[in-house]
């Protein structure tokens, strides 16, 4: 089989047939994605549609701002985006629960040079930027909401860090 389709296969297999074990969210992601990272992000790609329109759509928001992606995972919204957009953000968080998912961004990152955005192992409920409270620009949740128990709280949370004028965008 070419190397294609034995990964698409590895990404079917965990996610049909594997065992979700653990007794925490952030576990029970690990354990889901955690095999899967490495053929996440093109499996999905051909799977979950929108991603692509939504960074076009929020691409005005480039007023040398902070842009929060919100289960970010591997910050490959941010590959979409393309170097000019990325780089025209102040700075960058990619915000998940998930290690393996977010050892793929900081990879991606280190190898595109995008010094500025910071991948963080935390909650979309709770996690608070050093900026504080109506401090962010832009906050993105793509094919992440339905991953978060209480994405209700996920967004009201969103809501509080963005700016009086920021922008939320989602794609679920």
């Amino acid at each position: 089989l070419p190397a294609r389709w034995r990964s698409e296969l590895g990404v079917l297999y965990h996610i049909l047939c594997h065992r979700v074990v653990g007794s925490s969210h952030k576990e029970r992601l690990q354990s889901f994605y955690g095999a899967q990272a490495d053929g996440y992000d093109d499996f999905r790609r051909r799977l979950l549609h929108g991603r692509e329109q939504l960074v076009e759509a929020v691409g005005s928001r480039t007023s040398g701002g902070i842009w929060v992606d919100m289960g970010g995972g591997t910050g490959a919204n941010l590959e979409m985006a393309g170097d000019r957009l990325v780089m025209s953000f102040a700075r960058i968080y990619i915000v998940d629960l998930c290690g393996p998912l977010l050892q793929k961004a900081r990879e991606r990152c280190a190898l595109r040079g995008w010094h500025h955005v910071v991948c963080i192992e935390a909650d979309a409920t709770s996690w608070m930027p050093d900026e504080g409270f109506g401090r962010i620009d832009l906050i993105t949740f793509s094919y992440s909401l339905t991953m978060i128990p209480n994405w209700f709280d996920a967004i009201d949370h969103a809501v509080k860090l963005l700016e009086p004028n920021g922008l939320l965008g989602g794609v679920d």
